[in-house]
């Protein structure tokens, strides 16, 4: 390779002739055993001849002398024979068998021909056979002398081909090669500047155009045309650059304005929302109590709005962190039905909790946005669903090591989606709604922030869906399996072990997850769909002596009303020691005590069962074993230490300082903290707070970002400073604040603040962070 450069042959000439000439080599072989093949034919033909003319000179003689007998004469012929170099050996063979030879029989390849020996009478008719004679002759001298003249041709066709070749490389060379070595060497250092000058070959132009000519207008046409794109592409990337500078001088003012209106909004929302909250703990008549509900939805649907956008200028950002914490999934889903369970209720609709028995009781993971996440989906789903269940299902796939997979579906019975449609959903601020032709609220982020952030969890998300049939979504991922809490409390259910219970339901999805909860359990388990077959199989286990101990009775059955059943059981001698326990799908305000008066020992709502059918059933077992008879619903499992607990800080009364400029809010704040035991004293700004933290010990302290004079920040570097020249143990600090953007939590961060709470804040807000921080109050 470095030869053929240095004597400027480029690697696409020597090719052409190393190929030229391997073939005028192969063609020259095979010209030349061509030639050799005819030379051995032609020279064995000329033996063949020698032997038949010698044979013919002295076949007369000596068949005369083998005639007359004459032996001798026979002998002499044949010595004479040898005189001819082409023969080597002669044999005669007398028709007496007698047998005279000459020479040496050569070795290797020989031609050999037989000629009779007839002596001729008077009269044809009497000829006489004498013997036969047989000629020899080698033609391994044929052999080697045409070896040699076929060397000796090779080696000068060799030479003129090698000769030939040399000259068709120098013709290839200058009449093609060294013109593409220079178009070659021009698209190499291609740039502007190259582009301005044209192509030219060194050559004489000919007269007729030919392939290197045609290639080289080519090349300089598109010489003019690479030109004048280049050209175009930097003014395209000087309008681009202009462009993205505005985009991000846009997507800075958007931010800006989401901060803005996040901290405008949040400010009238937490007084809004705050003492809605209070309000609604206050005696209250029926409409009040509604009209109270209805505010408080509508200012929670405000506040996710919000939460929305925020949570979607973050993704976009990059700089949304998810929380790596210990979590029972079972209690987020159990928040997820006591949130939505109301507002399936509204539409009458069966919302409906389905948990594999081998879901690990801790996980971790993020807790509060796997909740969002199905929060959202299950929202969606009795949003678009206007008859039928909401089904909440979480599925093991499979456990390897620590790790736990996990299949998380939200499926409905309700409009459907079209194949078409089916991408727009994860669009952000598209609703679906608009193409029912009916308004539904939200600002249509939902799902697009689900699956980000099932993204970001390394997860999967997807949907079936069918028009008019419902849809399902479901969300794959893989959880990190805990260490579970010693201290964690099991649902007792000693009293359950060995029991017979009978379920009632018509609706064959709530009774298949009903008899799957309960089979989890030691008891005998027996299921029909009305209450015909209810009333068969309670006589028919009364007569053979296994009376069943519960009966599991949907609200609706489709034969019979339930509260009637509910008489006829409780009326009937046979079965007074059956307990019954209502399970209803729609529950109204008021249900629990006419089925009450109906018999019934329990009611209960459907989407509780995960949570409570337990716990009630345990307590049902447990009262008849005491033969006390006292009517349950899941209030009763609540005792009066867990709801003084609620109320109740673990560490008791903290004294709180609450820095906060708006007089609502801190007035609605302080109640908030009070109600949970704490000592509040308030301040109006960061000046006011700095005298009352020197004169006062504070066990926490509540800082809003933004006041006048002294913001919350100057505060709070002003009081690490004072604690820092005091040797003061420092204060746990928590900002209170209607701006939510990244920055905001790092600008805190900076401070010295130790949580960030963003409004509204509420009453459970407001108790986690003061259960993250009373411990720290408890004397060691």
């Amino acid at each position: 390779m470095r030869f053929n450069r240095r004597i400027g042959v480029r690697p696409l000439a020597a090719r052409l002739l190393v190929y030229v000439l391997l073939f005028s080599v192969l063609l020259s072989l095979a010209a030349t055993g061509v030639q050799m093949i005819g030379e051995v034919d032609r020279r064995t033909a000329e033996l063949q001849s020698t032997q038949e003319k010698a044979a013919e000179l002295v076949a007369g003689s000596m068949s005369n002398n083998l005639w007359l007998m004459n032996y001798s004469e026979v002998a002499n012929s044949l010595d004479d024979m040898r005189a001819i170099p082409a023969i080597q050996h002669a044999r005669i063979i007398t028709a007496n068998g007698e047998e005279f030879s000459t020479g040496t029989y050569p070795e290797g390849r020989v031609i050999s021909q037989t000629f009779p020996l007839i002596f001729n009478r008077s009269s044809a008719q009497n000829q006489q056979p004498m013997g036969t004679l047989t000629l020899t002759s080698s033609i391994e001298t044929v052999y080697a002398d045409i070896l040699d003249r076929a060397l000796l041709t090779l080696l000068f066709q060799s030479l003129f081909v090698m000769l030939g070749t040399l000259g068709l490389l120098l013709i290839v060379r200058f009449t093609l090669s060294r013109h593409l070595e220079t178009i070659a060497d021009y698209a190499a250092r291609l740039n502007l500047d190259a582009l301005i000058e044209p192509l030219q070959l060194k050559r004489k132009p000919p007269k007729r155009s030919d392939e290197l000519s045609e290639l080289e207008q080519a090349l300089n046409t598109m010489r003019l045309q690479l030109l004048e794109d280049t050209r175009s592409l930097r003014q395209t990337s000087a309008q681009s650059q202009d462009e993205r500078d505005e985009a991000v001088r846009a997507n800075h003012a958007k931010n800006q304005f989401l901060a803005n209106v996040s901290h405008e909004l949040r400010i009238p929302l937490q007084s809004v929302l705050g003492y809605a909250n209070l309000l609604s703990d206050t005696p209250l008549d029926s409409d009040q109590k509604e009209y109270v509900h209805t505010l408080l939805n509508a200012s929670e649907g405000l506040s996710s709005i919000i939460n929305d956008l925020l949570d979607i200028s973050s993704m976009e950002a990059g700089k949304l962190v998810l929380e790596h914490i210990p979590f029972d999934l079972r209690d987020t889903l159990n928040d997820l039905v006591h949130m939505l369970g109301a507002r399936a209720r509204e539409k009458g609709l069966a919302l409906e909790l389905r948990i594999d028995e081998d879901l690990p009781w801790a996980m971790e993971g993020d807790p509060v946005r796997l909740r969002q996440v199905l929060l959202n989906l299950t929202s969606n789903a009795i949003k678009f669903t206007d008859s039928g269940h909401v089904l909440i299902s979480i599925e093991v796939l499979g456990r390897r090591e620590d790790k736990v997979r996990l299949r998380m579906s939200v499926e409905d019975t309700g409009v459907g989606i079209s194949p078409e449609d089916v991408e727009l959903v994860y669009e952000p601020y598209v609703q679906l709604g608009q193409r029912f032709q009916r308004q539904l609220p939200g600002a249509g982020l939902g799902l697009t922030i689900s699956r980000q952030l099932v993204r970001l969890m390394d997860g999967t998300m997807d949907l079936e869906s069918r028009p008019g049939e419902g849809s399902t979504f479901w969300v794959e991922l893989s959880l990190t399996v805990a260490p579970e809490s010693g201290t964690r409390p099991r649902p007792d259910t000693s009293m359950i072990r060995g029991k017979r219970i009978l379920v009632v339901d018509s609706y064959e999805l709530s009774r298949k997850i009903t008899l799957e909860m309960l089979s989890r359990h030691d008891l005998g388990i027996e299921a029909v769909k009305s209450a015909g077959e209810a009333l068969t199989s309670l006589r028919q286990a009364a007569d053979a002596g296994a009376a069943f101990d519960a009966i599991v009775l949907d609200g609706f059955v489709p034969d019979m009303d339930s509260d009637l059943l509910c008489r006829q059981i409780r009326g009937n001698p046979q079965w007074e020691h059956t307990r019954l326990l209502i399970l209803s799908s729609n529950p109204q305000r008021g249900d629990a005590e006419h089925f009450r008066q109906a018999g019934a020992d329990a009611f209960l709502s459907k989407s509780l069962r995960e949570s409570c059918l337990t716990p009630i059933l345990h307590q049902l077992f447990a009262d008849a074993a005491k033969k006390e008879r006292r009517f349950l619903t899941r209030f009763s499992l609540q005792t009066i230490s867990d709801g003084s607990r609620r109320q109740e800080l673990s560490c008791g009364r903290m004294k709180v300082l609450l820095v906060e400029d708006n007089p609502v809010n801190r007035t609605l704040t302080q109640r908030l903290l009070e109600k949970l035991g704490c000592d509040v004293m308030t301040a109006n700004d960061g000046e006011a707070a700095s005298s009352l933290w020197q004169w006062h010990p504070f066990d926490l302290i509540f800082m809003d970002c933004v006041m006048p004079r002294v913001d919350g920040f100057e505060a709070t570097r002003q009081l690490r400073q004072w604690e820092k020249d005091q040797g003061r143990r420092p204060v746990p600090v928590v900002a209170l604040t209607a701006s939510a953007m990244e920055k905001d939590e790092e600008l805190c961060r900076k401070a010295g603040m130790d949580s960030f709470v963003a409004k509204p804040v509420n009453i459970e807000m407001l108790r986690a962070v003061l259960e993250q921080y009373c411990k720290s109050t408890i004397p060691s």
